[in-house]
């Protein structure tokens, strides 16, 4: 998986989608990211100011102690925002020089960057085991815990583990914190059906080496490829309206649905679309055909699921 452990004041039922609260400030965070290069990573972005305020402080990002201030010293949010990614890009930095993995960059958001240094000598990948032995050895010590003192901590990824934390010592479990964010994005009770007949996956949700370009880059949704060669059908996975039929270079043919509820399904890379813009459609009813328009290196469908213009996993209403 791309994410998976993190210190947040949030309480975590507040975490089951990005909240409007946090969503408001998108369009500031993607110019500021602009300015780095990285555009693709708006959604850990949004991902970390939910769980790190929930849009609802002034300081959005929990960015004041980056520059040595007292926690909520900022007032400004666009300033906080500003701070929050310039140390964001910082660790992001770290982690292509250490070649560590992108957990290791997140859970640093919260620690700070010797977890980085950290974890490059110790395996290169993040695990919450490490993170707590770091939690528990380097930061609450340096903030003055040197007894391992630890107060509870009730959220079902620590119930496997008692249920603490350490004082002073940040959360351990901040990138599945950042994960949960990130994915749990859709409310109600519906479910996708699979936009394919042949369910085999080739590429999955997450930052991943980009195979045309060499860059590590998002990959925004999943991939589905034909087991048995050929352009099989792609259906549409949930009930909607064709709000886009369309050519791009990198998605090449493609289709996009408004299903309702702020969400919206994307089928790219077709070799033939068989819907038009305006056109009811049922789940399930045929689309188009798989193909490798655009930047692709074979046949195969990219599927893509949004909620209130954020690209989430589609993997978990896929039932995967």
């Amino acid at each position: 998986t791309a994410f998976s452990s993190y210190f947040t004041g949030t309480d975590e039922s507040e975490l089951a989608s990005i909240p409007e609260s946090v969503l408001k400030w998108k369009p500031i965070m993607e110019e500021e990211l602009a300015k780095y290069g990285m555009e693709d990573y708006i959604q850990i972005v949004l991902a970390i100011t939910a769980t790190e305020s929930d849009g609802s402080h002034l300081d959005v990002m929990q960015s004041s102690e980056a520059i040595g201030l007292a926690p909520n010293a900022i007032q400004d949010p666009v300033y906080s925002i500003q701070i929050g990614i310039k140390h964001f890009k910082d660790v992001i930095d770290q982690m292509n020089q250490t070649g560590v993995d992108l957990n290791t960059a997140i859970q640093s958001y919260n620690f700070g960057s010797g977890y980085l240094t950290y974890i490059a000598d110790n395996g290169g990948v993040h695990t919450t085991e490490l993170a707590e032995t770091y939690s528990k050895e380097v930061v609450a010590p340096s903030l003055g815990n040197t007894s391992g003192q630890t107060y509870p901590y009730s959220a079902p990824m620590a119930d496997k583990n008692g249920n603490y934390l350490y004082t002073n010592g940040g959360n351990f479990y901040y990138v599945d914190l950042v994960q949960q964010a990130l994915n749990s994005g859709v409310t109600g009770n519906w479910v996708l059906a699979f936009p394919v007949e042949d369910q085999t996956i080739t590429s999955t949700f997450g930052f991943r080496i980009h195979p045309i370009t060499g860059e590590q880059k998002l990959h925004g949704g999943i991939d589905f490829a034909p087991i048995n060669g050929g352009n099989p059908p792609v259906f549409a996975a949930l009930k909607g309206k064709v709000s886009q039929t369309a050519y791009s270079s990198g998605w090449g043919n493609y289709v996009k649905l408004t299903n309702g509820n702020g969400i919206e399904t994307l089928y790219a890379h077709l070799k033939e679309i068989t819907v038009l813009p305006g056109q009811q459609v049922e789940t399930g009813e045929t689309i188009g055909y798989m193909g490798t328009s655009g930047s692709s290196t074979g046949v195969h469908l990219h599927f893509e699921v949004y909620q209130n213009n954020n690209r989430i996993d589609p993997a978990p209403f896929l039932g995967l």
